[in-house]
């Protein structure tokens, strides 16, 4: 697989184990340097199997008895090491992979002063490569299959190959709404990378029937040249279901999301562009009721409530508002820094800062952190009465408004 600066990388079998297809090899380091040597991690993964970029293909080194997985495989210099790289089933064949045709895997190389080689894609082609496929989408018919629905325990609520997205080369082929077993709810996007670079391709600005839930960068995936990769877009995380409820988002009735393009330096090569996906039938609005706490030159701001954090072992309580964006401007709005009280006490918290365009609605989260509250003798979101804080709202650089706001509760 590779052979140069004095690293001899061998792959030296292909196994098809209980639970995963496993890559054996060995890496010898006869660089002058001891190295650590990672593949398909979340800094460095450009692994894909049959044209599919895939996220599990892990590297460990068999010590002893025992197998550990380590993301890193030290191998000292003069040395040599036998490693592994899994690929786990339930993954594969959610991808339409019931044969390993080809695999492309990426090395990450560092020393001790954590200077950094990589390797970049690397082919390897198996015996089934010559007879496969590849003119089939072959994720398409599984995902949507009653078998895989069956099988995984999930149900596709929406599936379309609507070309939604076309830059650069990157091209959208399909996009899904999938609902697990447990029941989060998940957004899939099938996006394939038609250049001869790799390309990162981000995700941001996610919405949920029209509400902005995430206005930051959720997701960075690197596409090999000619590969497809499946965006898993957590729905479910974005916005924690607990609180769907108070925005009146009981069903999805429309994702949408920005899409973004880097190169390998991390340089841009398209601008953010926006995309929906409509679910047909389904209800796509949201409750903008509650307790009006700011109104002024079309700004909005509705209090919705107070709730613990849904994480068992978590003591943090979450305050989440609305706003409402009509002013014909792009505004950023937060608060002033440290400028929170509940019960008329200083509390310790997360506080926020987004861009609303004109016409945008988003839900504005503050994380109140336990330790402070407790101090406070606050244990429950029935015993907050008050929440004070100042509001900034900005025109660009300008400052527009400072609003000291209170929010009753309990009343």
């Amino acid at each position: 697989m590779l052979d140069e600066g004095g690293v001899k990388i061998t792959a030296t079998g292909l196994i098809y184990s209980s639970y995963a297809a496993e890559l054996d090899l060995t890496i010898e380091n006869n660089s002058g340097k001891d190295l650590s040597f990672i593949s398909g991690s979340m800094g460095y993964s450009c692994n894909s199997v049959n044209g599919f970029m895939v996220d599990d293909g892990y590297l460990n080194r068999d010590v002893g008895k025992g197998v550990h997985r380590y993301l890193n495989c030290d191998v000292a210099n003069g040395k040599k090491a036998n490693g592994t790289i899994k690929f786990s089933y339930d993954s594969l064949m959610l991808y339409g992979i019931d044969e390993i045709a080809d695999l492309e895997i990426g090395f990450d190389m560092s020393d001790d002063d954590y200077n950094h080689t990589y390797s970049g894609p690397i082919q390897l082609k198996t015996s089934a490569y010559e007879t496969h496929d590849y003119s089939t989408d072959h994720y398409q018919e599984t995902i949507t299959s009653g078998a895989a629905m069956s099988t995984y325990g999930y149900e596709m609520l929406h599936f379309s190959q609507d070309p939604l997205y076309d830059r650069n080369g990157v091209k959208l082929l399909s996009s899904g709404v999938m609902k697990n077993s447990d029941g989060s709810t998940a957004l899939l996007l099938e996006l394939q990378n038609t250049t001869d670079s790799m390309v990162y391709v981000s995700t941001s600005d996610i919405a949920i029937n029209g509400l902005t839930v995430e206005p930051s960068t959720w997701s960075s995936d690197a596409v090999n040249p000619g590969k497809s990769r499946i965006v898993d877009v957590q729905l479910s995380s974005v916005l924690d279901p607990e609180t769907w409820d108070i925005f009146g988002i009981t069903e999805i009735g429309s994702v949408s999301l920005s899409l973004g393009q880097k190169n390998g330096e991390g340089r841009e090569i398209a601008p953010k562009t926006s995309i929906e996906i409509v679910v047909p039938g389904v209800n796509a609005g949201y409750d903008a009721t509650g307790t009006e706490i700011y109104n002024k030159d079309g700004l909005r701001i509705i209090a919705k409530a107070v709730m613990e954090d849904s994480a068992d072992y978590s003591d943090e309580m979450y305050m989440y508002l609305l706003a409402e964006n009509q002013s014909g401007k792009t505004l950023t709005i937060g608060d002033q820094y440290g400028s929170l009280s509940v019960n008329g006490y200083m509390t310790d918290y997360m506080g926020f800062s987004q861009e609303l365009e004109d016409g945008e609605s988003a839900v504005l989260s503050v994380w109140l952190w336990g330790d402070s509250l407790e101090k406070n003798q606050i244990t429950s979101p029935e015993e907050i009465q008050e929440i004070e804080f100042t509001l900034e709202v900005k025109d660009g650089y300008t400052t527009a408004d400072e609003s000291k706001l209170t929010i009753q509760y309990g009343k």
